[in-house]
């Protein structure tokens, strides 16, 4: 209830401050991205600056932060379901795929 009482000036600055870190990480990824660094490490750095970045605009620019925990509960449930449909099974399916082929 407390954040609903905040000037604008501090709700403001609060997502300029949120914008300037998203900013700052995808710079950073960049530059990681670009880097010669082996693909563990730097698969590794990239997907948690994802998650990161993920977080904060789910939290912040979603609003998530001040809602109920019923709710983002559903949120993230949504999320993780979704993201193993869009992934796991096409990967699944795709080295099948790639069996039939390779053994033909």
């Amino acid at each position: 209830m407390a954040d609903h009482a905040e000037s604008g000036k501090t709700v403001y600055l609060r997502y300029a401050k949120i914008l300037g870190v998203l900013a700052f990480l995808t710079v950073t990824m960049i530059f990681i991205g670009e880097s010669g660094m082996s693909q563990g490490p730097k698969a590794m750095l990239l997907l948690l600056g994802s998650s990161i970045k993920a977080t904060l605009i789910v939290f912040y620019f979603m609003h998530l932060k001040f809602e109920n925990f019923g709710l983002i509960l559903t949120v993230l449930v949504g999320i993780f379901v979704t993201s193993f449909l869009m992934f796991v099974v096409p990967s699944y399916d795709a080295g099948q795929v790639l069996l039939r082929s390779l053994y033909k």
